[in-house]
């Protein structure tokens, strides 16, 4: 969620990023902070037990990960600094993070191919997770857990046992754990709303006649460029469609039934009428024509350029393209230029389920046989699972002029000033990202602390009742959050399924987007019957019954 939480996540980690292993051979760019001095090593193991309730190590406790996405490594470097000398002073932990600008399926895969990988990887979905295993690049946790963990089973509680496989483990959760506040909404410019008189709205249809309203009163831009009622960007069938078929009454794409029977959208009458619904905003001309190409920071310039009108998908989008821009950009800027996060719900469903959430998490810490020690390793996530840890990895260095919290005498809390920017949504974001704000998460939960039973792993999130427009969005969409904890099911890398699961998802993104851009009703009908016809002939069934069984299994032995 660093959703603008930075967006749109404790105690013992010094951190050094560098272009570690060697897969630095290939052209993707990582970078690297510097490592602890042997000066500082010493006078850092003269300490026992830090005001953290952290034991020192006399020798540091150092290893390498690799953080599976795509993330820019002089970035990482750069928000790593104050951090890194932080834990190093505190801790005696050096953990070598590695980044790269790759697509992370691709950098798994060279690590993979060429043996160059590092002691722990985080991020890991866990059909890769089942992929290296199966190839014994993945080490059991288990037993170690028992040895010398124990707050992670603690911590975890229920939800451990969903991570076993034939009853041994080799991967924990990275931001486990749900806060009840919405992820997905539709959005709508609020001062262009307010112009209109804002009015009401129920259902997709309303939503875009609203939008096409303020449209016709916006059509084009300070610049003289033209607007349009909605965008969105690649892959929309990913980043888009489970949002707006949650309008129609679907759960992160699926229909499922009483009994666990699971029908992915494109098989239902609901999504041929989302399909129809996209397409009559097409045909009026007012749907982004760039929509399916965009990449994200391409739709955010028109965005954060007046030209778009609404949105479908993730709430940090429309504040990290809305008035996290304006408020820096605009002189003029005042506080209801922004987009607002709405519900829509079609008439044909009994709800909207907008925003599932897994408590699971889909984002996997393992150990791989590369590590030296992998108890050292499993000291450190222990302590990181804790609540003490969680307030550190999720809001960064405390006790410094610039801190958002500080942490006395075994108690936290926050710094007014910082707070208060948070409540009146004037936070600054890229200063917090210097405090190492959610940068080394490996196992920690983004639920609510049990220790005071209110704290939240995202700063941000803490204070919502005080903060008028984050309680507006959250009273709005209150009714569209639902779990999902057992319905987000992956196909494993190494089940053969998997390669019919990518090929539906290709054919999926490129033959949707030719329904929903025809040029009349009928022709996207058309359109739409042949590509349900061309997925089911590709497999899309076979995947359905996969997705069906590992529900009603999970249903029975996670309950």
């Amino acid at each position: 969620m660093k959703k603008t939480l930075r967006v749109m996540l404790s105690a013992a980690l010094t951190m050094s990023v560098v272009a570690g292993c060697s897969t630095q051979k290939v052209d993707n760019k990582a970078t690297e902070t510097p490592k602890a001095t042997t000066e500082t090593k010493v006078e850092t193991a003269k300490a026992a037990t830090n005001e953290f309730g952290w034991e020192v190590p006399s020798k540091p406790i150092e290893f390498s990960y690799y953080y599976a996405d795509a993330i820019n490594p002089d970035k990482t470097k750069k928000n790593s600094d104050l951090m890194h000398k932080y834990l190093l002073e505190k801790f005696n932990v050096n953990i070598n993070k590695i980044t790269f600008d790759a697509k992370k399926e691709d950098k798994l895969n060279l690590m993979l191919a060429s043996g160059d990988y590092p002691e722990v990887i985080a991020n890991m979905d866990e059909a890769t997770v089942a992929k290296w295993v199966a190839q014994g690049k993945v080490l059991e946790i288990g037993p170690t857990i028992d040895k010398v963990a124990p707050n992670v089973k603690t911590q975890l509680g229920d939800l451990y046992k969903t991570y076993l496989t034939n009853g041994k483990l080799y991967a924990l959760p990275g931001y486990w754990g749900s806060l009840p506040i919405p992820d997905f909404s539709a959005h709508i410019r609020y001062d262009y709303w307010k112009e209109l008189g804002t009015p009401k709205f129920e259902t997709p249809d309303q939503y875009y006649d609203v939008l096409k309203k303020i449209q016709e009163k916006h059509p084009k831009n300070d610049k003289g460029e033209k607007t349009y009622a909605l965008s969105g960007f690649a892959p929309v069938t990913e980043k888009i469609v489970p949002t707006l078929a949650g309008m129609w009454g679907l759960k992160d794409g699926n229909k499922i039934s009483a009994d666990g029977k699971i029908t992915h959208w494109i098989n239902t009458p609901e999504g041929l009428e989302l399909t129809l619904f996209m397409n009559k905003i097409y045909r009026d001309g007012l749907l982004d024509p760039d929509t399916f190409i965009n990449k994200y920071e391409n739709m955010k310039a028109k965005m954060s350029t007046d030209r778009v009108m609404g949105f479908i998908g993730a709430w940090w989008i429309g504040w990290n393209a809305g008035h996290e821009v304006w408020q820096k950009s605009d002189p003029n800027w005042n506080e209801e230029k922004r987009f607002m996060q709405v519900s829509a719900k079609a008439a044909t469903a009994d709800k909207a389920y907008l925003s599932g959430k897994n408590s699971r998490s889909t984002g996997m810490t393992v150990i791989t046989n590369k590590a030296k020690n992998p108890e050292e390793i499993m000291k450190w996530l222990n302590f990181s699972v804790t609540d003490t840890g969680t307030r550190l990895i999720g809001w960064g260095v405390p006790n410094t002029d610039k801190s958002i919290w500080n942490f006395k005498d075994g108690k936290a809390s926050f710094v007014e000033s910082q707070k208060q920017a948070i409540i009146d949504s004037k936070f600054d974001y890229d200063a917090g990202d210097l405090l190492g704000m959610d940068l080394y998460n490996l196992v920690t939960s983004q639920g609510i602390t049990k220790d005071d039973g209110k704290s939240a792993y995202w700063f941000d999130q803490n204070f919502n009742d005080n903060a008028k427009w984050k309680k507006m969005m959250n009273d709005n969409l209150k009714d569209t959050i639902y779990d999902n904890t057992v319905g987000d099911i992956k196909i494993p890398a190494n089940d053969p399924l998997a390669i019919t699961d990518k090929q539906v998802k290709d054919l999926l993104e490129s033959q949707w987007a030719k329904a929903v851009m025809s040029k009349t009703e009928e022709e996207s009908r058309s359109n739409y019957a042949a590509l349900k016809e061309k997925l089911n002939s590709a497999g899309l069934d076979k995947i359905e019954k996969y997705k069906t069984d590992e529900y009603q299994r999970r249903l029975k032995e996670w309950k």
